[in-house]
């Protein structure tokens, strides 16, 4: 399959995930799955350097704290990767960040970028990915977005190594919440080292899902039915984003397997948006009922059209990294060794039946 790239990585990311899950356990995981990379979490990053230095102090807005102890759990983690032969997609999430009007919360948001480039030098990875933030305080105004980014991507550009800069939309932002939302930034930021973070579930949670809904689907979006108006989405991405700018894709599903109600009790709880918590705590695989069985024989709930969103995406000509992303709180949450090693060996074998698919699409 010529469109589709052999350079396969997971995610160590999973909120919920049991703290005996550590990340060497996690990346030992993905290294025995057949993985080539792995996505780092930073919240991993920082339980490891717990783990490793008691009484470790993790890094503020700002970026302060304990950076030189970070420092070294990122170098024992990079000498781990390597014993592994796996490399470091991407660090995640780096969020929070773009829009502020005022100078203070603008020079916060880089001397935090100052820091984490030090961890992803010890990491020897030249990718950081920004979500799109949810803060109402910022502005809405793309080009002061942009203007953000754009500084964000020349201090990265700065780095030796350079550094790239995968911006995501998180279907929960305020003002950046779509994939279009990401191109339009995109273009306005204009620096061959900033590009995109596309991911199925992000752009069926705006363009085709609504989980506080009886049927998970969206009411009344514009093109009439969620059918058309994912459909209307995708046909505009594969004509739209050039394929350069795609830096890597995130693959997971979304479960159904949480009713409306107690997600948005859950959200309530949380102080976040309903998207947000369903993000969290409900993000299984594609295919996980076949790769993966439930030992109650219930399914896990997945419904999204994951494998329509990645022929959109490799309808642009993009060739790249595929990620594969889950949360699925309600099993990740027990204290079972076994769990990481379950998820990774689930998400090779997802990624076989995707590609199944997308050949007999022509791919």
């Amino acid at each position: 399959m010529s469109s589709i790239t052999t350079t396969l990585a997971y995610s160590t990311d999973s909120a919920g995930m049991h703290p005996s899950h550590t990340l060497p356990l996690k990346l030992r995981a993905i290294a025995e799955a057949g993985f080539d990379q792995a996505e780092v979490a930073f919240p991993d990053l920082e339980a490891y350097a717990e783990q490793e230095f008691p009484g470790y102090r993790k890094l503020d807005d700002r970026g302060n704290g304990d950076l030189d102890k970070l420092v070294q759990a990122a170098e024992q983690v990079r000498k781990l990767c390597d014993k592994l032969r796996i490399s470091i997609l991407a660090v995640h999430p780096f969020s929070q960040f773009e829009g502020y009007e005022e100078t203070q919360k603008r020079a916060i948001g880089f001397d935090r970028a100052a820091s984490w480039f030090k961890v992803l030098k010890a990491l020897n990875c030249q990718m950081l990915q920004v979500g799109s933030t949810p803060d109402p305080s910022t502005s809405s105004d793309y080009d002061v977005i942009a203007r953000d980014l754009r500084q964000l991507a020349d201090e990265a550009a700065a780095q030796d190594p350079p550094i790239r800069i995968a911006y995501e939309l998180w279907a929960w932002g305020i003002h950046v919440n779509t994939w279009e939302h990401t191109w339009e930034v995109c273009k306005r930021v204009d620096r061959p080292n900033f590009g995109l973070c596309l991911d199925t579930f992000q752009i069926c949670a705006r363009a085709y899902a609504d989980p506080t809904t009886a049927d998970g689907l969206l009411r009344d979006p514009p093109a009439g039915s969620a059918n058309t108006q994912l459909a209307s989405s995708l046909r505009a991405l594969s004509t739209t984003v050039p394929p350069e700018k795609i830096f890597y894709f995130q693959i997971s599903d979304g479960s159904r397997r949480v009713t409306p109600d107690a997600l948005r009790k859950a959200a309530k709880e949380q102080g976040i948006n309903p998207l947000y918590a369903w993000s969290n705590a409900w993000r299984p695989l594609p295919y996980m009922d076949t790769v993966c069985p439930r030992a109650d024989k219930d399914s896990w709930g997945g419904y999204l059209p994951v494998a329509d969103v990645c022929e959109a995406v490799l309808k642009t000509g993009w060739k790249g990294p595929w990620s594969y992303e889950v949360f699925y709180e309600e099993d990740m949450s027990r204290e079972d060794s076994a769990i990481p090693a379950k998820w990774a060996k689930a998400a090779m074998s997802s990624h076989q039946l995707l590609v199944k698919e997308l050949k007999k699409r022509g791919f």
